[in-house]
C-alpha cells in the first residue's frame, strides 16, 4: 500500500482527498459529527505523501495542496448550505 501511495503521489493524494470529501458530505447528510476527524487524518496522510513521495517537484506538491484545500472548501460550503436550509426550515416551521 505504501509503495502505491509514494510511487504515484499526485493521483493517490487526489483520490484520498476526493474520498474524504465524499465521506464528509455523507457525514453532514447523516448528522454524524465524529467523521469530521477524517479531515485531520487526511491532512496527515497528505503530509506523509508530500514528505515521502517519489519525484515530487514544486508543481506536483502544489497540485496536492490545491486538491486538499479544494476538497475541504467544497465540504465546508456544502455544510454551510445544509445548515442554512435547516435553519430556514426551522424558522418557517416546515
Amino acid at each position: 500500500m505504501k509503495s502505491i501511495l509514494y510511487r504515484n503521489p499526485v493521483t493517490s493524494a487526489i483520490a484520498i482527498n476526493f474520498m474524504t470529501m465524499i465521506l464528509f458530505i455523507y457525514s453532514i447528510n447523516q448528522r454524524i459529527t465524529a467523521l469530521t476527524i477524517s479531515l485531520m487524518v487526511t491532512g496527515v496522510v497528505n503530509r506523509r505523501i508530500l514528505d515521502d513521495g517519489i519525484k515530487l517537484n514544486k508543481q506536483k506538491k502544489t497540485i496536492i495542496f490545491l486538491s486538499f484545500f479544494i476538497s475541504i472548501s467544497i465540504a465546508i460550503l456544502y455544510n454551510v448550505y445544509i445548515h442554512k436550509i435547516s435553519l430556514n426550515q426551522t424558522i418557517n416551521g416546515v
